[in-house]
């Protein structure tokens, strides 16, 4: 009877959470394991339950309902919470990811706009903050998406000194809705050390209602330090700017890592602005 109600719990964890990690664009990789052992622990628990209460196929269903979702909600929440040691590069020419997620778009900005999707249509402009750490007006904006299986603690992409920091209400639309990027609630930051700076943006999703800051305007971070909580599924994009001798080291699908994924590297040599490869087959 128990391996019966064993199979009977993993059979319910496969139907909830996969169908729940499809909708959410959760690695199946990931989810598919922790079903399995989510399930084994949900047809123990039915299994304890029926000897109890009734053994009847109604309850034990029931009871494996309720301790899938529960066991569920409990490894996501441990998961989602976790903060690991994150080791940054050494030296100061390099700027590392602010975020845990996939590169969702690495976008030109020029002339102090960038297109809003791959079509262009429909432009934003910066705010002046963001504006005041491009030369000419022109950069690159990184967008990264993180979901519910990422660590969700933002970092420092660049040493430096917290020059702007403001918190912006708004909407809480779903990241899906291109809009949604500028329209949604968020927090801009931008980071300053002598040679240059870089701006991040923490955007929230329909289910983020929370952004929670660790540093303030005016103080000094280190390469890699903690910055921000943003919770729940949500997006960080980063402004960086177009500075000769500048290379992209990211590419779209790319998954990266606060503090320790390299995003772009800065060298002595002139490289020239025009005909670098990410100004034309990289971006969306």
């Amino acid at each position: 009877m128990i391996m019966e109600n064993i199979a009977l719990g993993i059979i319910l964890s496969q139907l909830i959470i996969i169908p729940v990690a499809l909708k959410w664009e959760l690695d199946l990789k990931t989810v598919i394991p922790a079903g399995l052992v989510i399930g084994f622990l949900a047809g123990t628990g039915i299994h304890l339950l029926s000897l109890w209460f009734a053994d009847g196929f109604f309850f034990r269903v029931l009871t494996g309902v309720v301790l899938v979702v529960l066991f569920a909600a409990t490894m996501l929440l441990i998961r989602f919470y976790r903060d690991p040691v994150r080791l940054s590069p050494n030296g100061v020419n390099c700027i590392v990811s602010p975020a845990d997620g996939v590169i969702k778009y690495i976008r030109s900005i020029d002339e102090s706009s960038y297109p809003v999707s791959s079509k262009g249509n429909e432009c934003v402009k910066l705010a002046q903050p963001f504006l005041d750490i491009l030369p000419d007006q022109k950069g690159y904006l990184i967008g990264i998406g993180m979901s519910f299986l990422d660590v969700h603690v933002t970092r420092a992409p660049i040493p430096g000194k917290i020059s702007f920091c403001e918190h912006v209400k708004g909407s809480f639309m779903s990241l899906k809705k291109p809009e949604a990027v500028y329209k949604n609630e968020r927090v801009n930051q931008v980071v300053k050390n002598t040679q240059y700076g870089v701006g991040i943006i923490h955007i929230a999703s329909r289910l983020v209602r929370r952004i929670v800051t660790y540093v303030r305007q005016g103080d000094d971070v280190s390469l890699g330090q903690k910055i921000a909580l943003i919770t729940f599924g949500s997006q960080v994009d980063i402004i960086v700017p177009k500075l000769k001798g500048l290379h992209l080291a990211i590419r779209d699908g790319q998954q990266v890592f606060a503090g320790e994924t390299i995003i772009a590297t800065m060298s002595d040599s002139s490289a020239p602005e025009k005909g670098d490869p990410h100004d034309e087959s990289s971006l969306s």
